[in-house]
């Protein structure tokens, strides 16, 4: 027994980079990160847009600041709606209401001179402002012209109010509880159409200001 052959022990070596297994498995991993990586970026088809950052009315001069970027994911719909990378143009206006968080819509920028809706502001009675806020949707109530008696003096009936236009916008409120004309008249800016503008102005009186009242769904204060 003592004469057979004895196997020569092999020293482990250190893998070298010529090694072929080595070098293959390295290749590998690169391939299956860049894969992985290139997966991801294919399946996130996500677009900067603008949204607004604040309650915008319609007439409204719309800048970058009054802006926020939102990284979202429209599909057809992309082109609806403004791009995070695309320039404002300068002076433009609002047509319509965007609410904060809201994107906004490519159509609802506009030159001014295209804006079919004016601001203008009317005595309203502070007892018909409750609730509202910037961008309250409203309808607006107007009393027909008083009736005279044969002195030409108002007979002192009551002023009958009827329905003038609905859906009409709060631009803005008076703040600490301004006045205009008497502590019991409040100004209040409103938008409204520009062709209803004029016969607005005649029926807003001192003595029959207009009342408002804010329609479901409108956005309302919460005090």
């Amino acid at each position: 027994m003592s004469d057979l052959p004895t196997p020569a022990a092999r020293r482990l070596t250190k893998p070298s980079w010529k090694d072929t297994r080595l070098l293959v498995g390295v290749l590998l991993v690169l391939l299956s990160i860049i894969i992985g990586a290139l997966a991801m970026r294919a399946a996130d088809d996500r677009v900067g847009m603008w949204v607004a950052s604040e309650q915008l009315t319609p007439g409204e001069t719309i800048e970058t600041s009054d802006l926020e970027r939102v990284d979202v994911q429209l599909g057809d719909a992309q082109g609806d709606y403004l791009m995070s990378n695309e320039r404002l143009p300068n002076g433009a206006v609002i047509d319509r209401e965007v609410r904060p968080g809201e994107l906004v819509p490519r159509a609802a920028v506009v030159n001014p001179v295209d804006l079919d809706v004016q601001r203008v502001a009317v005595h309203v009675d502070p007892a018909y402002t409750s609730n509202l806020v910037k961008g309250s949707r409203v309808t607006v109530f107007t009393a027909a012209p008083p009736t005279k008696g044969a002195d030409g003096a108002p007979a002192g009936d009551e002023p009958q109010y009827e329905e003038f236009i609905s859906r009409a916008t709060v631009h803005s409120l008076p703040r600490g509880g301004g006045v205009m004309g008497s502590s019991s008249r409040t100004s209040v800016i409103i938008v409204v159409p520009k062709d209803r503008v004029p016969e607005l102005l005649t029926l807003d009186t001192a003595e029959t200001p207009i009342r408002l009242a804010i329609e479901s769904g409108s956005p309302e204060s919460q005090d």
